[in-house]
């Protein structure tokens, strides 16, 4: 039989042990800010429309069946969308990596993921909807 500090831990040991081998709670993701700076997007969106550029966007529905994989499309377009549109001032804001570090933050199995360019090609304002949607169901979901 143990005693004295050296029980104690043995005690501190096995808690250790048996916590790590628990299921950890899924991620609580609140997106607000990002979604903000979509919406900021979307509202000044009047050289969108002169912008004759097409991203492949995901839609709600990919978000369920991959979260991770979904946020990584939708960051990597994101970055696309900057590239194309030059008279954005809204580089500050960083989106794209804040997609991505969102998309690592999601847990999920890649094997039947689509791949970006699986997914239909919209247009850049169709694409900014579809984001800030999708953004909107994860806050009802986690938020």
């Amino acid at each position: 039989m143990l005693r004295g500090s050296l029980a104690l831990v043995s005690v501190h040991l096995c808690f250790f042990c048996l916590s790590a081998l628990m299921p950890q709670p899924a991620t609580k993701v609140c997106t607000k800010d990002i979604m903000n700076n979509v919406q900021f997007l979307i509202n000044n969106t009047s050289d969108l429309k002169l912008l004759d550029c097409r991203l492949y966007t995901p839609t709600i529905s990919d978000y369920q069946k991959c979260p991770s994989s979904t946020m990584k499309c939708f960051a990597d377009e994101v970055k696309v969308l900057i590239e194309e549109w030059e008279t954005v001032p809204y580089r500050g804001f960083r989106l794209n990596i804040k997609l991505e570090k969102l998309a690592k933050s999601l847990n999920q199995t890649e094997s039947e993921c689509l791949q970006c360019e699986f997914f239909k090609e919209q247009k850049a304002e169709k694409f900014l909807n579809d984001l800030h949607s999708t953004l909107q169901s994860m806050n009802s979901q986690h938020c």
